[in-house]
């Protein structure tokens, strides 16, 4: 399995806060924090978040879900205001990452289904939300996606990391 190593602020901001009965909005604003930054993959706070706290991992997972959501319809009117031209001339990279052109494909093919496949997977979801900036998707309708996905994906996470602590030790 491969680990993730949290920073050391992160970390504490975990540990101070777990007795706390806002730990979860914390968590749910890391969330909505890296899905706007695209810095870090969520999931690397989501696992020791929920080892810190199993018997909040509905809670956690549902709520991230739904920040994740957030954090990406907010940052697909981000894409959108800036614009294409600066976002390629940014971003040159992108357009010929593989990443972008199976977005591309899967979004032209499938539309919003796609964003939901893809926020649901371990695929990388800011190629596709670049496309459908882009190609000015309904922001409410990325929303939705983005959110079931996420919270389809962090359930089963929170879920397997609550009920198996041993195989996920590592990842603390």
């Amino acid at each position: 399995m491969k680990t993730h190593v949290l920073p050391g602020w992160l970390r504490e901001l975990l540990m101070r806060s777990v007795a706390h009965r806002h730990y979860s909005l914390v968590v749910t604003a890391i969330a909505f924090t890296a899905t706007i930054t695209f810095s870090f993959p969520f999931v690397a706070v989501l696992i020791p978040a929920v080892l810190l706290s199993p018997r909040r991992w509905r809670t956690l997972a549902l709520l991230s879900g739904i920040a994740s959501g957030c954090g990406a319809a907010v940052l697909v009117e981000i894409f959108q205001y800036l614009g294409s031209a600066f976002v390629i001339a940014h971003y040159p990279q992108l357009v010929h990452n593989e990443a972008w052109q199976l977005a591309s494909e899967w979004l032209q093919r499938w539309g919003l289904l796609a964003i939901l496949i893809i926020a649901g997977s371990p695929m990388p979801q800011t190629p596709a939300l670049l496309v459908c900036a882009l190609a000015n998707v309904s922001t409410p309708g990325i929303l939705v996606a983005v959110g079931i996905g996420k919270t389809v994906k962090y359930l089963f996470l929170a879920w397997a990391t609550a009920r198996y602590p041993a195989r996920f030790i590592r990842y603390n």
